[in-house]
C-alpha cells in the first residue's frame, strides 16, 4: 500500500520559484547598488527596486517583450497614484516609457535619449 501525498507543494518542488524580474529578493550586488542610489539620488525606493528588477531582466533576456510591457505599466501605475494624471497623458506615459525601454534592450542609448527629448518638447 502507497503512502497518501500531502496536500499543497511536495518537499524539492521548485515549480513556485520565481526567477528574474518577479522574484521577491535582490542580489547581495542589487543590494548595495539598491542603497546607493536611495542615498545618493534621493529616488523613492519602490522605483529603485523597480529600475533594478527591470535591468537584471533587461540583462538576462533583452528581447522579452512581456517584461517591457509589465514593468512598463508598474512603472506608469507607481506614478499615477503619485501625480494622479488624466487618461491622455497616462497613455502618452505609458508610450514613452515603453518606447525608452525598448531602445534600451536593443542597447541604443542615443534613441531613448531622443525619445526622452521629443518626449520633453
Amino acid at each position: 500500500m502507497r503512502k497518501k501525498r500531502r496536500r499543497g507543494g511536495q518537499p524539492c518542488n521548485q515549480n513556485a520559484r520565481k526567477h528574474g524580474f518577479y522574484s521577491t529578493t535582490l542580489t547581495p550586488q542589487e543590494i548595495c547598488e539598491f542603497w546607493n542610489i536611495v542615498n545618493l539620488e534621493g529616488l523613492a525606493p519602490e522605483a529603485v527596486v523597480l529600475r533594478l528588477k527591470l535591468k537584471s531582466a533587461l540583462l538576462n533576456a533583452p528581447g522579452n517583450y512581456r517584461v517591457l510591457r509589465e514593468s512598463s505599466k508598474l512603472l506608469v501605475k507607481w506614478y499615477n497614484s503619485q501625480i494622479h494624471m488624466n487618461r491622455k497623458d497616462n497613455a502618452e506615459f505609458k508610450r514613452v516609457v515603453r518606447n525608452i525601454l525598448k531602445a534600451s534592450a536593443t542597447g541604443d542609448m542615443s534613441l531613448a535619449e531622443r525619445i526622452i527629448a521629443e518626449s520633453l518638447e
